[in-house]
């Protein structure tokens, strides 16, 4: 009887030990974060493993979430009527990726155009991957969706892919049948149909969809030496000022071991942290979609604040 005593002891101990170094840890997903660098933390590892779900679940106080899921099927809704041309490439090119022997098929289309490119363009690489660049920074600087910081943060990151492009070899035919396989098994992953099917999915069907397209970039790009969980897992963050309800984060981070930095402004709501850009800009389009005069830019909010009725772009 003592022996039981004293093992149920140990186990109480244990159990109460296991929830007490758990205890810092939140779920997955809780909305906003304890501290400016903990809500940044958090989005970031929920990005980099794709769980765009619990991303916006994470980055957006409970009503916002719940109006964000309200609006999807709206705000994934097709812009202008798809055209017939438009709607039979789609469904061609689904059928080339998901059909039988499909890996097969298409590297024996792309074959020839690796060799030609070996033969006539790979010495020009150079002058390539410049107008490229050219072209990409242009597009960047006359884009009105982009604040002055997302444009110079997308100018970084095309300086460093640039010079990048110039040193890998793209008619290198085994990683060519490599990135091939990689895409055809992303494509039957996402079961995709019609491009009005794609438009029609409900906020789960999409955030799914996002995620297995995601991973399968995640793997494209890592068989040409560019490792996005590396950017990922390299970041810093640190916060600069932190006043009122309000902090501005640093960001740091490697692409290629090149350093770029951007800033987050955060917004305190109920006690929780959020970034203030995305928040805004997830209300602008549930006004604009449900045509109800947009809030006005909220102040800093201190603890307790209700949050008035946020970036979605890189997820659109």
């Amino acid at each position: 009887m003592p022996r039981m005593l004293a093992k149920a002891w140990l186990l109480t101990l244990a159990l109460l030990l296991l929830a007490a170094c758990g205890k810092d840890k939140e779920p997955t997903g809780t909305p906003g974060g304890g501290s400016p660098d903990d809500a940044v933390r958090a989005s970031l590892d929920l990005l980099r493993d794709g769980k765009f779900d619990l991303y916006w679940r994470h980055a957006l106080p409970p009503a916002d979430f719940a109006t964000l899921r309200a609006d999807w099927t709206q705000r994934n809704a097709a812009k202008e009527p798809i055209a017939p041309q438009d709607r039979q490439r789609f469904e061609n090119g689904v059928k080339r990726l998901t059909e039988p022997d499909a890996e097969k098929k298409l590297f024996a289309d792309l074959r020839p155009v690796l060799m030609r490119f070996n033969r006539d363009y790979k010495d020009q690489m150079p002058l390539i991957a410049g107008v490229a660049q050219s072209m990409a920074l242009t597009a960047i600087d006359q884009d009105k969706d982009f604040n002055a910081g997302q444009k110079r943060q997308l100018r970084e990151v095309v300086n460093i892919i640039a010079p990048w492009a110039q040193t890998v070899d793209w008619s290198d035919q085994a990683k060519a049948k490599d990135a091939i396989a990689i895409v055809v098994e992303t494509a039957r992953n996402a079961h995709l149909s019609t491009p009005e099917a794609l438009h029609a999915m409900d906020f789960d069907q999409t955030m799914a969809t996002y995620a297995t397209a995601w991973q399968g970039l995640k793997r494209l790009v890592a068989v040409y030496g560019l490792s996005l969980e590396k950017s990922f897992d390299s970041a810093s963050i640190d916060t600069l000022e932190k006043s009122g309800g309000s902090a501005h984060v640093k960001v740091t981070y490697t692409l290629l071991d090149k350093p770029i930095q951007t800033d987050v402004t955060l917004v305190l709501l109920d006690g929780r942290w959020y970034d203030s850009d995305l928040l805004q800009d997830v209300r602008a389009e549930h006004a604009r979609l449900n045509r109800v005069p947009a809030p006005a830019a909220s102040a800093p909010a201190g603890p307790g604040s209700v949050a008035p009725p946020v970036t979605a772009a890189h997820l659109r």
